[in-house]
């Protein structure tokens, strides 16, 4: 999934949104961590995704007890690579979501255009652009919806789903 284009790539199995309390099922590779934030990006490259880690790893900086976890779904090469021009990524873990199973998991499924080509998200773009972020080295899906999600001991405790592309938020 190295292109990111207006089309839509087949959809995960995608359930509801946990609620405060509910116990969520992480990946065995995560579940070492007692307490995570999860945040998902829509696609590697976007400029929401950008500044969703580094303000995440600034989180992270000032929140050493939990561990950070960024989720990615486009190509891990690409990804990669995009993280070095970025920067800002010390303090987070990452995990790789190729298929978008674990988006599914957490309700994540498909946005909707108006959520990325809305003039809330356009505007938001231009914003941010003129911060320095912009769109580089892209890959996954725009259509990917994105959000947080804090866990401890495998229930959630806290969430947030943004209702636009713009819009973020951290504990």
């Amino acid at each position: 999934m190295n292109t990111i284009f207006l089309s839509k790539p087949l959809r995960q199995v995608v359930t509801d949104i946990p609620a405060s309390g509910d116990e969520v099922c992480i990946p065995e590779e995560l579940a070492h961590f007692p307490d995570v934030l999860f945040v998902f990006v829509r696609h590697v490259g976007c400029p929401f995704a950008e500044r969703d880690i580094k303000f995440s790893n600034t989180w992270a900086a000032e929140h050493t007890d939990v561990a950070v976890v960024i989720v990615t779904h486009g190509n891990i090469a690409v990804r990669d690579a995009w993280l070095e021009v970025v920067g800002g990524a010390e303090n987070l873990h990452f995990y790789h979501d190729p298929e978008r199973m674990l988006y599914g998991r957490f309700g994540l499924g498909y946005s909707s255009a108006w959520h990325f080509m809305g003039p809330a998200s356009l505007w938001g773009v231009v914003s941010l652009w003129r911060k320095g972020i912009r769109n580089r080295m892209a890959s996954g899906t725009r259509w990917q919806r994105a959000g947080v999600f804090h866990v401890r001991h495998g229930r959630l405790i806290w969430r947030a789903i943004p209702q636009s592309a713009e819009m973020f938020k951290l504990p």
